[in-house]
């Protein structure tokens, strides 16, 4: 896969996937990951062993920024193509949201939670490990 990196002038640094004709041939327009364009890491997340990940069916956009309540502390989330359908239940958009729970911070060397993956191995379309 072919990505390309951009510095956001808030800081923040997005992957976009750059789609080859083999990869569009893959596509499935069942898989809410094949529509997505792109990743955008609000923080330098190379130094962190892991980040939690939660697929949200309910996105009011496909593009902004994605919050969770709670002590969650968004990182990252993923942005849409521009033909990404509406998921049929919610009437808004699946995307991923990366985050770290109070916990996360304090406990560096614990156990990956079983929701979490390496935020290495993340790119739009990939799930990560």
């Amino acid at each position: 896969m072919k990505t390309l990196h951009r510095e956001l002038k808030d800081g923040a640094h997005e992957i976009v996937r750059l789609l080859s004709p083999a990869e569009l041939e893959n596509w499935s327009k069942d898989d809410p990951l094949s529509y997505e364009k792109s990743i955008v890491w609000l923080c330098d997340v190379r130094s962190l062993p892991y980040v939690r990940v939660k697929q949200v069916p309910s996105a009011l956009s496909r593009r902004g920024p994605i919050y969770l309540g709670g002590d969650a502390r968004v990182v990252g989330y993923s942005k849409l193509t521009p033909n990404a359908p509406r998921n049929t239940r919610s009437k808004g958009y699946t995307r991923r949201v990366f985050y770290l729970r109070a916990v996360d911070l304090q406990d560096v060397a614990g156990a990956m939670p079983r929701n979490a993956v390496d935020p290495k191995t993340v790119f739009p379309g990939v799930n990560g490990t």
